[in-house]
């Protein structure tokens, strides 16, 4: 059973090093949005079940991913978006920092709404 699962991680770290390998800047983004929202559903319902050690995981994975999106942000050429970004991406923290820690599953929901809302307007650009 322990190596059919890290072989099914081994496949998964595949699938993704390929994925990223073969997109463009504005898939990467796209590709971070989706998995900010998975972690952020993840941690919801970890949250509901009481599962503490995959709420933390989850939290701490959603939170590195609005880093890493927050760091791409480029100030010079992207003006006022950026900015407007930057304070999205710190919003999204707060609330997914104070969430996990109150175990708040509706302050979780009404972050990850606010995600998805970034991640569609993304989706709208075309690059």
């Amino acid at each position: 059973m322990m190596q059919a699962l890290r072989a099914r991680q081994q496949y998964a770290a595949i699938d993704t090093a390929t994925r990223t390998e073969q997109a463009n800047p504005h898939r990467l983004i796209e590709m971070l949005y989706d998995e900010l929202l998975s972690a952020l559903r993840q941690a919801g319902i970890a949250i509901d079940r009481g599962d503490l050690a995959m709420k933390s995981s989850r939290v701490s994975r959603a939170l590195s991913i609005l880093h890493g999106l927050e760091s791409s942000l480029d100030f010079n050429r992207g003006g006022p978006v950026a900015q407007s970004l930057s304070s999205a991406y710190g919003y999204l923290r707060q609330e997914t920092i104070a969430a996990g820690r109150d175990n708040d599953a509706d302050r979780l929901a009404a972050a990850t709404e606010a995600a998805a809302g970034l991640a569609d307007a993304w989706r709208q650009i075309r690059p």
